[in-house]
């Protein structure tokens, strides 16, 4: 199932016996915390951490009752497979026990934890929950609600700016929304780049211009992956949202003859960036954005399936094709 089921399950109150997440890790990291919460904190709660992981201690555990007629939690955090003739006794256990509730969050890729979710299966009373990671929008919304939540003023596109520089990993925006909070005062984009953006670093938003801009962008493409703050599927997909971005400014201003940028995307961007935003959208042609977003998709599913290519060879190509498209 998906994270909207598990919302709907968590609202019922009716948990299956045992259940893994895997995917998108921050929202791995919350909704363990939700489930825990909701199945009655840590009173009868065993927890294994990566290598601390024990079979026979962990077995033994969810193999007893529950001394004061609540629930024995298992909790298991990894990142490697583990053994499937494990993970089914778990669940046969829980199954069997109404006292016992086993929660796998695995912190490893998405194929893996494909193949771990058919030991947690819904006939045994499992089930198992996929996040993915969040667009923009969604991405902002979760941090601006974070931001309230430790009383941090700021401003909805210095949001986006965060989650983009931070080449959209949600985890490690929140982490520096806590750094943020010393600042003091409002928090805009300008204080983002002088807090949180590193001396060195490639900006995420200025390769993207300079890409549109149909300048020479090798250099930069060699800084931002030598960097390690982002590889080259990360980068394809932050072309797709910005690409995205601009098409619904595009789509919004041909049916309206203006562009309302709260009705676009849900928030406000400084009235400066988003006069630029309509500009550069409106410069594109609907076929335009096909080749461009077709061309993507095709680079990413490439980059995410060629086993023996060199992928930034392949990206850097990818990209000088769509700057021909422009």
């Amino acid at each position: 199932m998906y994270k909207r089921d598990l919302d709907g399950l968590l609202s019922s109150g009716n948990l299956p016996a045992s259940m893994l997440l895997y995917g998108e890790a921050w929202f791995v990291d919350h909704y363990t915390d939700v489930l825990l919460e909701r199945l009655g904190g840590s009173e009868n709660l065993l927890s294994f951490y990566f290598d601390e992981y024990d079979y026979e201690s962990a077995k033994n555990f969810i193999s007893q009752p529950s001394l004061f007629g609540d629930r024995n939690i298992l909790l298991i955090r990894h990142d490697r497979k583990l053994p499937k003739k494990e993970l089914d006794t778990f669940v046969n256990l829980c199954q069997k026990n109404p006292t016992s509730f086993f929660l796998f969050a695995f912190a490893g890729s998405d194929q893996t934890g494909k193949e771990l979710s058919r030991s947690f299966s819904k006939k045994k009373g499992a089930d198992f929950v996929r996040f993915f990671k969040p667009n923009i929008r969604e991405a902002v919304q979760y941090l601006q609600q974070r931001a309230r939540q430790i009383g941090l003023e700021i401003e909805p596109y210095a949001l986006q700016h965060l989650f983009m520089i931070q080449n959209e990993n949600l985890s490690l925006s929140m982490n520096e929304l806590k750094k943020l909070a010393l600042v003091g005062g409002k928090v805009n984009a300008a204080d983002i780049d002088t807090h949180v953006y590193g001396m060195g670093e490639v900006s995420m938003d200025r390769f993207i211009q300079r890409l549109l801009a149909k300048e020479d962008i090798r250099e930069e493409l060699e800084r931002l992956l030598e960097s390690g703050s982002a590889d080259e599927i990360r980068i394809v997909n932050a072309l797709q949202n910005y690409i995205t971005q601009l098409f619904l400014f595009y789509s919004y201003i041909k049916v309206h003859g203006r562009f309302d940028v709260q009705e676009i995307l849900g928030y406000p961007l400084p009235p400066n960036l988003a006069k630029e935003r309509a500009a550069q959208a409106i410069k594109l042609k609907l076929p335009v954005y096909k080749k461009l977003l077709d061309a993507l998709m095709e680079a990413e599913f490439v980059l995410k399936k060629g086993l023996n290519i060199d992928k930034e060879s392949y990206l850097f190509s990818s990209l000088i094709k769509l700057q021909t498209y422009l």
